[in-house]
């Protein structure tokens, strides 16, 4: 009987998660993360692809990856940012890391991300109408399975 009741519960739990309204989840950009040119995922992401270059954003990132599957990329910047996005040039899917920043956030950020191969990583910081970009090459000496 106890199993019975457990099965129920389960079956009824299942059914009311199922009716959550989808406006409750993350929205998803299928155009920002699909394959593409690394110019293509600038326009779809952000609109544009001119960047204001600046030395207020900073990546750290190895001058060579041993492993391109876990490549530890930090992003630190005194630019107060709405907005931080990160591109690897050469993946498929160019656009690796969104997110959006609440308040007068000062970034630092720190990530493992997947490298297709040796290329170049741009963060890409929003500030009110304006675009600041840093970029950082990283050479990928072994590749991931």
């Amino acid at each position: 009987m106890k199993r019975r009741k457990f099965l129920g519960a389960g079956a009824a739990m299942v059914a009311s998660i199922s009716m959550i309204p989808s406006q409750l989840f993350a929205a998803w950009c299928e155009k920002c993360f699909s394959q593409s040119t690394i110019d293509n995922a600038f326009i779809n992401t952000l609109g544009t692809r001119d960047f204001a270059s600046t030395d207020k954003v900073t990546i750290v990132a190895p001058q060579a990856a041993s492993d391109s599957s876990l490549v530890t990329v930090e992003i630190i910047s005194s630019i107060k940012a709405e907005s931080l996005y990160l591109f690897v040039e050469k993946n498929i899917s160019p656009l690796v890391f969104q997110c959006n920043l609440h308040g007068s956030a000062e970034p630092y950020i720190s990530l493992n991300v997947k490298l297709k191969e040796s290329s170049l990583v741009h963060a890409v910081l929003k500030e009110g109408n304006r675009y600041y970009r840093a970029s950082v090459h990283v050479n990928v000496l072994a590749q991931a399975c």
